[in-house]
């Protein structure tokens, strides 16, 4: 249940940040949140998706690596950076105790003032603005995440399935890495912008005879679009469900075993790779659309969402 209320400013503890929130982007996960279809503690700060200056430094925290007044993007997934995975580099697998993500369990960026872990802060390069630095650290590094996972190189032919916020930086990611793009989104509007994007084929279906891409990114996840992926990779080719429209996905494993497809999962991305999302926007090779909006209009913000009504990404703002 959403409930407004006043809290403390917080205290950072000990390698932690006082963060003033300049931006805060809304996705499609807090309305999963909202649906109580994640394990999440019964009450926490919502807003995963977090850009803003310092305020003030806990015990611990170098004051030149973390100067007041600077705009900092956060790691949505909280690595503790002690961990195995952290030390791997994988820290959007933290293995702590307990471990809890930012506006997902921990309190997050609908607020003023939130408390970071210096481990989860990237600097903003000059020139980027609180909200485009909050969608990057999610509709950006998503997509971006599980494109690297697939290997995509200028020799790679890919299919991006669903052109929302994810979707629409996903094309703009592999078009910077030189790949053959084919999009399929049932808007004409999200297919002009594709284009716009360099997408080498933007259609609102994909016919019966198979593409045999090399890899198929799923945007949507439903069972529909998921085996509209499988049907249009190649042998030994890669599927990367992203979207999470149905929980359960199913396929055929007698075909999947014979054609040695892959399906490899995805989970937002690590913060050296927040770090290189955040460059692809500053030299304008990727431009997350989004919209702004005042933290006060959350709960109407969220209800068009939930109706589709949000064209792109909506970054909220604090007053």
């Amino acid at each position: 249940m959403l409930e407004k209320t006043t809290i403390e400013v917080p205290e950072p503890a000990v390698d932690e940040v006082l963060l003033k929130v300049g931006a805060a982007g809304m996705c499609h996960s807090d309305l999963h949140v909202l649906d109580n279809e994640l394990p999440l503690p019964l009450e926490f700060v919502m807003g995963h998706e977090i850009a803003g200056t310092v305020v003030k430094l806990g015990q611990g925290v170098d004051k030149d690596a973390f100067p007041v007044g600077k705009l900092f993007a956060v790691h949505g997934p909280n690595g503790c950076g002690s961990c195995a995975n952290c030390r791997k580099g994988v820290d959007n697998q933290c293995q702590e105790e307990n471990h809890l993500w930012y506006g997902l369990g921990r309190d997050g960026g609908y607020q003023e003032y939130v408390t970071v872990r210096m481990h989860s802060l990237v600097p903003v390069p000059d020139g980027l603005s609180a909200a485009v630095a909050a969608v990057t650290t999610d509709a950006v590094l998503t997509p971006y995440h599980a494109i690297k996972k697939a290997r995509v190189n200028s020799f790679s032919r890919v299919l991006v399935i669903g052109l929302g916020g994810l979707g629409l930086n996903g094309v703009q990611i592999l078009k910077a890495l030189g790949a053959h793009v084919t999009c399929v989104d049932l808007r004409e509007e999200t297919l002009r912008k594709a284009r716009e994007y360099g997408a080498d084929s933007a259609v609102t279906s994909l016919g019966d005879a198979p593409l045999n891409v090399d890899v198929a990114v799923d945007f949507v996840g439903s069972n529909k679009t998921f085996a509209l992926s499988i049907k249009h990779v190649k042998p030994a080719g890669i599927v990367i469900p992203v979207g999470l429209a149905d929980a359960t996905l199913q396929f055929d494993q007698h075909s999947l075993c014979l054609s040695e497809v892959s399906i490899i999962s995805a989970f937002w991305g690590t913060s050296s790779e927040l770090m290189e999302c955040l460059e692809l926007v500053a030299k304008g090779k990727v431009d997350p659309q989004f919209e702004t909006a005042p933290l006060s209009d959350l709960p109407v913000r969220l209800k068009l969402l939930k109706e589709g009504k949000i064209k792109s990404r909506l970054a909220l703002l604090p007053s």
